[in-house]
């Protein structure tokens, strides 16, 4: 399916605020990242699937940076 490229930017927007939200209300200690059980429990199913591949810099975390560098190379 082709989108026209406003079309596009408005969906990858909107997807980029889910997952904003999502990030906040998973990180239930609220240090700024995810550990691989908070995104379980968050329900974050594919970020918990794709944790060791997301978690770049191997510390045993995902950030928001992080998250949205991955989001962004899927919308290219």
């Amino acid at each position: 399916m082709f989108l026209a490229p406003a079309a596009h930017a408005d969906m990858y927007q909107d997807r980029l605020n889910e997952l904003r939200t999502k990030f906040k209300a998973s990180d239930t200690n609220k240090d700024g990242k995810l550990t691989h059980k908070e995104a379980k429990d968050g329900g974050m199913t594919r970020v918990a699937a794709n944790f060791s591949r997301i978690d770049t810099d191997k510390d045993g975390f995902v950030t928001l940076a992080q998250l949205e560098a991955q989001m962004a190379a899927r919308f290219k």
